[in-house]
């Protein structure tokens, strides 16, 4: 049958031939980069920041390294652009000038960023500030933004959110110069982000995560969940509500003059962060506690799981999915951070569980299997020897 195949394939690459057909050949030119920047104006951030960069032409061969926070732009696979000339003219006509972080640091990161010594608070509401980018090469990039008025929300409000029962209604003074209001919500899926020209929303505990391909629930039992509400001004605006084509490379509303980027300003309106809760009725949820001997409690890495069916399966073939957090017995490393999140799934008493780093569910630091038995799971971490037992408190 595979033979009938090749030989019908044949046959019409010969008719084609003697057609004389033939395909022509398109060379793609080579395209020059363009500078890029990146600078959001914030009242509620401690300093001012600029990512200076060029944009990518396939003369960077990307191989996907761990991104580094300390270091955005050459982590992330960017063409830095170094010893740039960075001004910032304040309304009041003053100049301030940035420093390029890598000037600073004495471990090599920080080429492309540069940070203006301007705390947030400094900035007047209503203002106008005038960006101002010239290179060793003498490229220069200029771009203006109008910080929208209101109140800045530094800390954040703690409350509690029963996602099977709670519904919170937020909502925000009107900001002057406003172009519209950014909402974000963390998840340890990606935020879920939008615009909205209310201000005002309701927030439920059965909201989908439609910025995510698998559409999964935004309020995640077990987890904390910051909750943002911004004034953002026209360029952040159009800058994020349009898209890039990936063939044309058009599409984004770019107001820098020069070249290329966002140059824009926000206020941070409202701060809250969700400690999200659910019921926990099912077998497989609750407290447990790690309960061995006490010369394995000085070495086991995890102390206790707090657990949550996150959602029931579909069919009786599937698992049920879990989440919640987990507490690890305090090192020299992580002194601080004994609390983190974790997701899973269960299944006929069979219990996988998988422990993140910095509640989110890209990263994953150990992976625990085992069983379910009354009020008892035992089981065994993926990197760390040895058979441990939690069992359940409440």
């Amino acid at each position: 049958m595979r033979s009938d195949r090749v030989l019908r394939l044949a046959a019409v690459a010969s008719q084609v031939m003697l057609a004389g057909c033939e395909l022509d050949e398109v060379t793609i030119p080579r395209t020059e980069p363009r500078l890029s920047m990146h600078s959001v104006l914030s009242p509620s951030a401690l300093t001012q920041v600029v990512l200076l960069e060029r944009t990518r032409t396939g003369s960077v061969f990307l191989i996907g390294p761990p991104f580094d926070l300390t270091d955005p732009v050459v982590s992330d696979q960017g063409i830095a652009e170094s010893a740039a000339t960075v001004r910032l003219t304040t309304p009041t006509g003053q100049n301030v000038f940035a420093i390029e972080e890598s000037i600073l640091r004495g471990d090599g990161k920080g080429a492309g960023i540069y940070r203006f010594p301007m705390r947030g608070d400094a900035l007047q509401r209503g203002g106008t500030y005038r960006l101002t980018v010239r290179t060793i090469g003498g490229v220069e990039l200029t771009a203006e933004t109008v910080v929208p008025t209101g109140d800045a929300a530094l800390v954040a409000e703690q409350r509690d959110f029963d996602r099977a029962r709670d519904t919170v209604v937020i909502d925000w003074p009107a900001s002057i110069g406003a172009r519209s209001y950014f909402v974000r919500i963390e998840t340890p899926f990606g935020p879920r982000s939008f615009f909205t020209d209310s201000t005002r929303m309701r927030l439920t505990g059965d909201l989908r995560n439609t910025d995510v391909t698998v559409l999964p629930r935004v309020f995640i039992p077990g987890f904390p969940q910051a909750v943002t509400v911004s004034a953002v001004d026209s360029n952040y605006y159009d800058w994020y509500r349009t898209h890039n084509d990936a063939l044309s490379g058009r599409g984004l509303v770019n107001r820098v003059h020069g070249g290329f980027g966002l140059f824009g300003s926000l206020v941070r309106l409202r701060f809250h962060e969700f400690r999200v809760t659910a019921p926990q009725t099912e077998p497989a949820a609750g407290v447990f506690r790690f309960d061995c001997p006490p010369e394995q409690r000085a070495t086991t890495p995890y102390l206790s799981l707090e657990l949550y069916v996150e959602s029931s399966a579909g069919r009786a073939d599937q698992a049920d999915a879990l989440s919640g957090r987990f507490e690890r017995r305090p090192t020299f490393t992580q002194p601080n951070e004994p609390i983190d999140g974790l997701l899973g799934t269960v299944r006929n008493g069979r219990v996988e569980l998988s422990f993140l780093r910095h509640w989110s569910a890209s990263d994953t630091v150990e992976v625990f299997t085992g069983d379910i038995r009354g009020d008892t799971i035992t089981g065994s971490y993926r990197g760390f020897g040895g058979l441990v037992r939690f069992v359940k408190q409440r």
